[in-house]
């Protein structure tokens, strides 16, 4: 038996017939596609999600809650319902998107920015399927609409970005950015993008090697077409063929490579949090596909500039990026394999490290160990202690009102109401795991972190 969504009775779908008697299906569509799961905001759907596999998985009730819908509005939640707050649809699930798109982007029973929205999501589908001339034909139309949403907008830039119009990327985030200023969210992401795209254009302006698809099949017909569509646009191009996913010299042998060192001492307010996004679970296996970070000083957190690191890294041993992991992180194989190796990486992000103790979620199973292992391929010896989140958090589960055995950084931060608004993104989540190590110390001592005016004199000890 399914139990009902709104009331929690046993029922044979997800509502039961009292429930469903002048239910306002659409707005409770809408509801279940914005619901995060994590969050505490809805201890019913909490509870629900807590008995599915993967709670993400909560968004696919859409499917059966928009049955008596009628077209097109039925086709564009089951959409949003795929793509969520994110950009795309997952790679399994583009077949199906674009019948659906054909079959409704030009209805009258959808708003322009329903259609944008639509629009905005075969870009970004199209250009991920290399079917780079499509793309262009339906971002030619959107761009000129004057009611793009913003996952539009981002869908756009970073198309812009890996065709190589940095220009072109450049003014569809400053249109976004001065039309959604007020939402700290849309512009912390704008400008993610458009440092991006700076570093994509530092790359063609230093004569550096841009961005090429890398797909595990067909790669040189992928590039062929690549190459075809740029020249048709006027961008000159040629297609090199780089060994990519080698290692630079030898890895330090796992044997000689010291382990993680852990501290539980919690008297320290300067620190760099952060977090991984991988191909996987396992560290033997699996690869880091994004590093991000943020310096935290004085107990401030300073979410810009030269206090954050974020960066995508090109998997070790061609490991791919599942489908699995692009609809948990949003995160591409083509944007993994256009991204720079560990061993390149990995010395940036220490410098940006020093000698902090490195603040992490979990991190003494599993960040930890991915870092050994990039560590060793780097050829470089991480000798940070890591600070563990997750095990500080464990004195404070009673205080909390948490049950469960193991707590995730969703269920923490929501009940210290903490808004983490892109979760498996890895500035994102190290972002949150600071400001949840700055609280659950406030709860364990009382005491107040350092104020803005100190931070200045804090600056030194980097």
């Amino acid at each position: 038996m399914a139990i009902c969504i709104k009331c929690g009775k046993e029922t044979s779908s997800c509502l039961c017939d009292s429930c469903r008697t002048g239910m306002d299906l659409e707005e409770l569509c809408r509801q279940v596609i914005a619901f995060r799961p994590g969050t505490g905001e809805n201890p019913l759907w909490e509870e629900i999600c807590r008995g599915m596999n993967n709670p993400y998985n909560f968004s696919n009730l859409v499917f059966a809650l928009s049955d008596e819908l009628p077209t097109p509005r039925k086709e564009y939640l089951r959409v949003m319902a795929i793509a969520g707050s994110s950009s795309n649809v997952p790679k399994a699930s583009r077949p199906w998107f674009y019948e659906i798109y054909d079959a409704i982007k030009d209805s009258d029973g959808l708003t322009e920015e329903e259609k944008n929205r639509l629009a905005g999501i075969a870009v970004g589908a199209r250009y991920m399927d290399y079917d780079y001339e499509a793309a262009e034909r339906t971002a030619s139309v959107l761009c000129v609409s004057e009611n793009i949403p913003w996952q539009a907008s981002y869908n756009l830039a970073e198309f812009y970005t890996t065709t190589r119009r940095y220009d072109s990327a450049d003014e569809v985030i400053e249109e976004a950015l001065s039309r959604f200023a007020d939402d700290e969210f849309v512009v912390q992401t704008m400008q993610n993008r458009a440092e991006k795209n700076a570093k994509q254009r530092e790359k063609a302006d230093a004569g550096k090697q841009e961005y090429l698809p890398n797909p595990k099949e067909n790669r040189d017909e992928v590039r062929k077409k690549y190459i075809d569509f740029l020249t048709s646009i006027g961008i000159e191009a040629t297609a090199p063929t780089p060994s990519m996913g080698k290692k630079s010299k030898a890895a330090i042998p796992r044997d000689q490579y010291p382990a993680p060192v852990e501290t539980r001492d919690t008297d320290f307010d300067t620190f760099v949090a952060f977090d991984l996004e991988t191909t996987g679970r396992s560290s033997k296996i699996d690869s880091i596909i994004e590093i991000g970070a943020v310096k935290v000083v004085g107990g401030q957190v300073v979410e810009t500039g030269e206090f954050t690191f974020q960066e995508l890294v090109q998997p070790l041993d061609h490991k791919k990026v599942s489908a699995e992991i692009t609809a948990l992180t949003g995160i591409t194989n083509d944007e993994a394999y256009a991204a720079r190796p560990i061993w390149e990486v990995l010395p940036d992000f220490m410098r940006f490290a020093g000698n902090a103790v490195l603040v992490g979620f979990n991190c003494m199973t599993f960040d930890s160990r991915f870092m050994v292992r990039a560590g060793r391929y780097s050829n470089r010896i991480i000798e940070n202690k890591y600070f563990d989140v997750m095990r500080y958090a464990a004195q404070f589960k009673e205080q909390l009102g948490i049950d469960a055995k193991k707590v995730s950084l969703e269920e923490l931060s929501g009940k210290l109401e903490i808004e983490n608004p892109r979760a498996h993104r890895a500035l994102a989540d190290a972002i949150t795991t600071a400001r949840v190590f700055l609280k659950l110390k406030e709860l364990d001592t009382g005491a107040e972190s350092s104020s803005v005016e100190d931070l200045l004199s804090d600056l030194d000890e980097w």
